[in-house]
C-alpha cells in the first residue's frame, strides 16, 4: 500500500511537471475580450457559447491575460465591452478578442449577433448587430499582435428570419457560416494579425454534446501550451477538432505576423524545464515546479481523464488533493461514495422480483450518497439541462429514475412534460437543491447514483410493459388493414378481365333509356 501511494504520488508530480506550470504574467501586457451569447431572445437557446467563453476567459487568465469577460451580452452591451478592450488594449502588446454565438454573413462581411437582436428589418443589420470590422478596429497597432478568434460560424435562424424580409435579389447575398476575413496589418511588419475561425469559410460549425463545442474545447488545450507557437497550436487545434467530428468542421486561419507570438509560455521561459531527482530510495522523482503558480487546466483535465480511466478511490482522492473545487470535484466526490458502497447490495436490490419492487417504491434509494455545498447553491435552469445533451434514450432514462423515486408520470416517451418537470422539482426539493425543476450535470450523476440500486428491476418492469403494449398495436394494425383488402378482393371481383366488353350500340341504348326514365320522373315530380 505504501508502494502504491508513493507511486500515486509521483504520478501526480509527473503530470504537473511534464505538463509545465503555469506561465507567470510577462512584463508586456496582454489584453483579452471574451463574449459567448447563448441566451438569444428572438432565436434558439444555444447551449454552449456562455459556457465555452468561461473556459477560454479562464485559460488565458491562467496565462497572465488581463481578461474583460461578458457573458449573453446585448447589442449595447456589447458594443461597450469593445470600447473598453479598445481603451485597456491601446498600449498592450499583445491584444486576443474570442467571440462565441450565432454570426451571419452578409455581401461577403460578417455580422455577431447580440442576444436581443430581432431580424425583422434590413436596417436592423446595421443597427441591431456587431461588425467584425468593429473587432478589427479595436486591436492596438503595430507593432502589437492582435488575435481575433470567432466560434460563430453556427446554423443561424436569425439570418433566415432576414433573409425572408429582403427582396428576392438581396437574399442571394447570404451565405451560411462566416466569411473570410483578409488578416493585413498597415506598420513595418514586426507585429500583425491573426484571424482564427472555427471551421472553413460558409461552413456550419458544432455546438457539440458536452459542456464545450468541440473548437473550444480544443482551444482551450492547446493554445497555451508552453512553447507551442500560436499558429502551431491552431495546426493541433484544427487535427483534434478534425478528428472529433470525424472530418465535418475544419478550423482555419489566416495571418500576417512578423513574429512568433507565444499565447502560454515562449521556447526561452518553457526551456529550463524540472530536472528529476534521485528519492531517498534510489528512484528518479521529478522536482517540483519553478513557479509558485497554480497548476493549469490541462493538468486538472490530464488528472481528471487519468482519475476516470482508473476509476478508483486513491485517483479520485488524488484529483481532490490537487483541485478540491475543480471543475470535476462534486463528480469525483459522488463516484468516490458510489465506490464505497457495498456491491452486495446492488446484487441483493437486483433479485428483488417485481411485485416487492413496486410494493418499497423509493425504498431502495441511496440515501448514504452526500450533497455537496457546491451542488446545494448551484441552481439548474434550461441552459444548464441543455448542456447535458440528453437524447431521446437518455430522457426515457431520467423519467424512470424520476418515476423509480414514487412520482406517476404516466407515459414514458421521453418528452420531458409538466408531470416530470414537477416530478423533478419535488426531487430536488427533498434533496435540498433549488427547485428549478431543471438540472444541472451534477443534480443528474447525483440522481444516476441515487437511484442505480432499483434501476435493473424498473428497466425490467418498463421492457415488460413496452413488449404487452406490442402485440395490441399489431392487433389494431391488422384491424385497419382488413377492410381494405376485402374492398380490394370485392373490386377485383366486378372488373372481369375474361368478359368481353358489351355490344357498343347495346350500351349506347341503355344510356338512352336511363336518361329518358331519370327525365320523366323529374317531370312527374
Amino acid at each position: 500500500m505504501k508502494a502504491f501511494a508513493v507511486f500515486l504520488s509521483g504520478f501526480v508530480l509527473f503530470v504537473i511537471t511534464s505538463l509545465g506550470a503555469e506561465a507567470a504574467a510577462p512584463d508586456a501586457k496582454r489584453v483579452a475580450l471574451v463574449i459567448g451569447n447563448s441566451k438569444y431572445a428572438h432565436a434558439v437557446a444555444l447551449p454552449n457559447p456562455a459556457n465555452d467563453a468561461h473556459l477560454i476567459a479562464s485559460t488565458l487568465r491562467n496565462s497572465g491575460f488581463q481578461v474583460i469577460e461578458g457573458l449573453d451580452q446585448d447589442n449595447a452591451g456589447m458594443h461597450s465591452l469593445i470600447s473598453r478592450f479598445t481603451e485597456q488594449s491601446y498600449d498592450a502588446e499583445l491584444a486576443v478578442i474570442f467571440y462565441a454565438g450565432h454570426g451571419m454573413q452578409v455581401d461577403g462581411k460578417n455580422f455577431l449577433i447580440p442576444v436581443d437582436a430581432e431580424l425583422t428589418s434590413p436596417a436592423y443589420l446595421k443597427t441591431r448587430t456587431v461588425q467584425i470590422d468593429d473587432f478589427m478596429a479595436a486591436l492596438p497597432a503595430e507593432p502589437a499582435i492582435g488575435v481575433i478568434i470567432l466560434d460563430a460560424c453556427r446554423d443561424n435562424p436569425l439570418a433566415r428570419t432576414l433573409a425572408a424580409s429582403m427582396p428576392k435579389s438581396r437574399s442571394a447575398s447570404f451565405g451560411s457560416g462566416l466569411a473570410p476575413i483578409e488578416a493585413k496589418s498597415d506598420g513595418v511588419g514586426t507585429g500583425g494579425v491573426l484571424i482564427a475561425y472555427a471551421t472553413d469559410p460558409g461552413a456550419i460549425a458544432f455546438d457539440g454534446n458536452g459542456l464545450n463545442s468541440p473548437y473550444s474545447a480544443a482551444l482551450a488545450r492547446h493554445l497555451t501550451e508552453p512553447g507551442v507557437e500560436i499558429q502551431s497550436a491552431l495546426t493541433r487545434v484544427r487535427g483534434q477538432v478534425t478528428e472529433t467530428t470525424q472530418g465535418r468542421q475544419r478550423p482555419w486561419h489566416n495571418a500576417s505576423l512578423g513574429r512568433e507570438v507565444f499565447l502560454g509560455q515562449s521556447k526561452a521561459e518553457a526551456a529550463p524545464a524540472t530536472k528529476p531527482i534521485a528519492g531517498a530510495s534510489g528512484a528518479m522523482r521529478a522536482a517540483a515546479p519553478v513557479t509558485n503558480e497554480p497548476p493549469s487546466w490541462e493538468v486538472e483535465q490530464r488528472l481528471w481523464d487519468e482519475a476516470s480511466k482508473r476509476s478508483s478511490i486513491p485517483f479520485y482522492e488524488a484529483y481532490l488533493e490537487q483541485f478540491p473545487s475543480g471543475r470535476f470535484a462534486t463528480v469525483a466526490r459522488l463516484n468516490i461514495d458510489q465506490l464505497n458502497e457495498p456491491k452486495a447490495e446492488d446484487r441483493q436490490v437486483a433479485a428483488v422480483d417485481e411485485d416487492e419492487a413496486n410494493a418499497i417504491s423509493g425504498s431502495a434509494v441511496r440515501t448514504s450518497v452526500g450533497v455537496s455545498d457546491e451542488v446545494k447553491q448551484a441552481p439548474g435552469t434550461e441552459l444548464t439541462e441543455s448542456a447535458i445533451g440528453l437524447d431521446r434514450h437518455g430522457r426515457i432514462d431520467l423519467q424512470l429514475r424520476i418515476e423509480a423515486l414514487g412520482n406517476e408520470l404516466g407515459r414514458i416517451d421521453g418528452n420531458i412534460g409538466p408531470k416530470t418537470r414537477q416530478a423533478i422539482g419535488i426531487w430536488q426539493a427533498e434533496n435540498g437543491l433549488p427547485q428549478t425543476t431543471f438540472l444541472t450535470r451534477e443534480q443528474l450523476t447525483f440522481l444516476v447514483i441515487q437511484t442505480d440500486p432499483m434501476m435493473e428491476s424498473v428497466r425490467a418492469r418498463y421492457a415488460a410493459d413496452l413488449a404487452r403494449a406490442q402485440p395490441k398495436k399489431q392487433v389494431q394494425q391488422a384491424r385497419t388493414k382488413k377492410p381494405v383488402a376485402q374492398k380490394a378482393r370485392r373490386q377485383q371481383v366486378v372488373v372481369r378481365r375474361d368478359v368481353p366488353p358489351p355490344n357498343n350500340n347495346f350500351l349506347t341504348k341503355a344510356l338512352i333509356f336511363g336518361t329518358g326514365v331519370a327525365v320523366g320522373g323529374l317531370l312527374n315530380n
